[in-house]
């Protein structure tokens, strides 16, 4: 018996490689048995052709097979939908919510200008996400351009579909919430990263998040408006840590997958929300 796995990562880019100057149209992974292989990567090219930011001319597949020894299997975070009317209410929860996480509101306002305004240091977007130092505000990855890229994630196949039938409950079963969460709770397993905060570039999908070991993964219908490619993913990095280039590497190249899901919850009210973040903070403080 073929003990292996494989992990599939698609990059799709519109006037070469991002890496070069192209502008990044896609990016998906999936991780594997052999025989789905190639059904895989047919998905993957397809996904990467009907992109709504365009066509691209540029696709990179990358097969790696993966021991199952060296897979970390995992649960993942509880998901909760928290009500907005719009995406300046939707900001302003997202903020309050970073800040019960510790983090100072002048380090918040500066994420969210990132974000805004492209984080790249020519003022594009990226393809990896932010690491900002929750005291100082000082970007930590090493390549201002790339950003970190958590790679080598999916879902079990029964996991992937009881959380299919589990969103499909409340609308929500798309790729972007599926995949956020599968990144979200890779990363929130990491002493040192406090939080995340993530919204898409697609231009047409207004939703974003805030996740966290303490939280889960809470999503927001409206944390940009609707027609702005400008998004991306900040971690918030708990400078106590020492061990920040060993981090970035178990990001970017350990594999994990979800087994189990946490608990996939409904709508709720911000006020809703206190109460269930007053339980985790006083249990976290026993």
């Amino acid at each position: 018996m073929n003990k292996n796995l494989y992990s599939i990562r698609m990059r799709a880019a519109q006037g070469g490689p991002h890496e070069c100057g192209g502008k990044h149209i896609s990016g998906a992974e999936r991780i594997v048995k052999e025989k789905e292989i190639m059904d895989t990567i047919r998905q993957l090219i397809y996904r990467a052709q009907q992109h709504e930011r365009g066509y691209p001319d540029y696709i990179n597949l990358n097969i790696e097979m993966l021991n199952t020894e060296n897979i970390r299997e995992v649960t993942s975070l509880p998901i909760y939908t928290i009500k907005t009317t719009n995406y300046f209410e939707g900001r302003e929860m997202a903020k309050k919510i970073l800040e019960l996480l510790g983090i100072n509101r002048t380090i918040i306002e500066q994420s969210f200008h990132h974000l805004l305004q492209g984080p790249a240091p020519n003022g594009a977007n990226m393809r990896g996400a932010i690491l900002m130092d929750i005291k100082t505000g000082q970007r930590l990855e090493p390549d201002l351009s790339r950003g970190i890229r958590v790679s080598r994630i999916d879902y079990k196949p029964e996991a992937a579909r009881e959380l299919a039938h589990q969103l499909s409950r409340y609308g929500l079963n798309n790729n972007h919430v599926r995949e956020a969460l599968c990144l979200a709770t890779k990363v929130s397993l990491f002493p040192a990263i406090v939080g995340e905060l993530c919204w898409s570039d697609d231009p047409s999908y207004t939703a974003g998040y805030v996740a966290s070991s303490k939280f889960g993964y809470l999503r927001f219908n409206h944390l940009k408006e609707k027609g702005s490619a400008r998004g991306g993913r900040i971690f918030f990095v708990d400078p106590a840590c020492s061990e920040l280039e060993k981090t970035i590497y178990r990001l970017e190249q350990e594999p994990y997958l979800i087994t189990k899901l946490g608990k996939v919850n409904g709508e709720i009210t911000y006020d809703d929300f206190k109460q269930i973040a007053h339980s985790a903070l006083k249990g976290a403080s026993k």
